[in-house]
């Protein structure tokens, strides 16, 4: 009988694309495949008057014919006012995030779970970190920047503001 010397097959993990950018100086990362599109903020429409809740939605984009609120990320986070430069467009829901830049897609093998240092709604703001070349980045959770009835409240607001300016515009 002859011995011969199996080779063990490695097997990597299995690992999802996700989307680099910057909110000021600081890195994130969201899954790539909630993201339908990105673009630059050309086409943005500001809305009227919001009510304090709803002060990180400023504005909105019409994309092939689906409006989409637009989040501020540096208001999301709670992080200082920077110069935002891109929107990216969520899949499957009307929302879009206001970011910085964009910084490149790689692949990452999995999401650990956020250290009890994050509290409060920090927990809700990722679904975890992930480690990409040596460096820490917060994965952003796509379901916390507006909730189903965020958007419909901000939809009622955008009706009333545009009854009462057909008001007046009659008056």
């Amino acid at each position: 009988m002859r011995l011969t010397r199996q080779k063990k097959r490695v097997q990597r993990a299995a690992g999802f694309p996700v989307i680099l950018f910057t909110i000021g100086e600081q890195l994130f990362a969201i899954d790539a495949a909630l993201v339908n599109e990105i673009q630059s903020l050309q086409g943005l429409q500001p809305l009227g008057t919001q009510p304090r809740q709803f002060g990180k939605v400023r504005h909105t984009v019409t994309r092939e014919g689906r409006r989409y609120w637009v989040v501020d990320g540096n208001v999301h986070l709670g992080m200082m006012p920077t110069h935002s430069t891109r929107v990216l467009l969520l899949d499957h829901t009307p929302v879009a995030l206001k970011v910085d830049a964009i910084v490149r897609m790689t692949e990452i093998s999995r999401v650990l779970a956020l250290p009890h240092a994050f509290h409060g709604e920090e927990r809700h703001w990722y679904k975890g970190l992930a480690l990409i070349d040596g460096t820490v980045v917060p994965v952003i959770n796509a379901d916390s920047l507006l909730s189903h009835y965020d958007m419909t409240a901000l939809e009622q607001n955008l009706l009333t503001l545009a009854s009462a300016e057909s008001e007046r515009i009659m008056a």
